[in-house]
């Protein structure tokens, strides 16, 4: 599967590699990055046909995520695969009145369509709202098994894609600073952080490739690439953090795309613990999570 992964990784590449990419977000406004010109190139490159669910489509859709995730492009293609947004903490992203939003359930995955919500200011361009009322969930139709392997295995490649972004922009950052008439790839720290950060980015690249999608593929992916940003902002210093440089874009992605995954990971685990211990009979008491909505939640209280 090699070579036809990797000429189907230059053909998302070259696919994506004419989008402009937009970024209205600012410190306190609601923002969102769809795109239907990045709509149609997923659409020419056959996103619908690699996002089956299928074992062997799953490394094209990792790969496929991976230049998504590269270009920091908007993840609404991914979010989809689900079904909708995973709902979290009543948030939801693309979260807009008649959108839909995935949660866990007893039966499996279920969705709901949005009755009312209200955008709110978040941390990155991802169109999230505050739910405060939801239609009665249904089941999701088709395999929900394969429903949720396609949503993973793009996240596990998105995540992969803004880690694999950041260590190539820090070493070229490294390589052409000057600090003291010497490069900052010349200090040892910086090194040391360099290879940390390539070394995270590498394995998150060979998962993707592998098609990775299950809850423990995606925390790792999400904390990983979290690890890979802390590391390419200690490089980048102060510059990291503002507006006009992309390191800022990364970062926030990847800390508000890792929040909604561990979110849906909560669940999922806390659903298991249900199902488990009313399969063996057992008393079971769900834990208490300050801020956690039940499934139906109405109202911001």
């Amino acid at each position: 599967m090699g070579p036809e992964l990797d000429d189907f990784a230059r053909s998302a590449r070259q696919v994506l590699s004419g989008l402009r990419i937009r970024d209205d977000w600012r410190p306190g406004r609601h923002a969102d990055d769809r795109s239907a010109q990045l709509s149609e190139a997923l659409d020419r490159l056959g996103w619908g046909e690699v996002s089956s669910g299928n074992d062997d489509t799953l490394p094209f859709l990792g790969v496929a995520a991976l230049e998504l995730g590269r270009r920091a492009a908007s993840p609404h293609g991914i979010v989809q695969l689900l079904g909708g947004s995973p709902l979290v903490q009543a948030l939801a992203m693309y979260g807009e009145p008649g959108g839909q939003v995935c949660m866990t359930g007893a039966d499996g995955l279920a969705l709901a369509t949005i009755a009312d919500s209200v955008p709110v200011t978040f941390t990155d361009s991802l169109g999230v709202h505050q739910v405060s009322r939801l239609d009665e969930a249904r089941a999701a139709e088709g395999d929900a098994g394969k429903r949720q392997a396609a949503w993973g295995a793009a996240m596990v490649g998105y995540f992969a894609g803004l880690a694999s972004y950041v260590v190539d922009t820090a070493t070229e950052h490294a390589r052409g600073r000057r600090t003291f008439g010497r490069t900052l790839a010349h200090l040892d720290a910086v090194q040391q952080r360099l290879a940390d950060a390539a070394t995270v980015a590498d394995g998150l690249v060979l998962s993707a490739r592998a098609g990775s999608h299950g809850l423990a593929a995606m925390a790792h992916a999400a904390s990983g690439t979290w690890e890979v940003m802390l590391n390419g902002h200690m490089i980048f210093g102060a510059l990291g953090f503002t507006l006009e440089f992309p390191m800022q874009r990364y970062s926030r992605r990847a800390k508000a795309l890792g929040a909604f995954v561990d979110g849906w990971i909560d669940q999922c685990v806390e659903q298991a613990r249900v199902s488990a211990s009313d399969s063996f009979g057992t008393s079971y008491k769900a834990p208490d999570r300050p801020g956690m909505r039940p499934v139906g939640y109405e109202g911001p209280g």
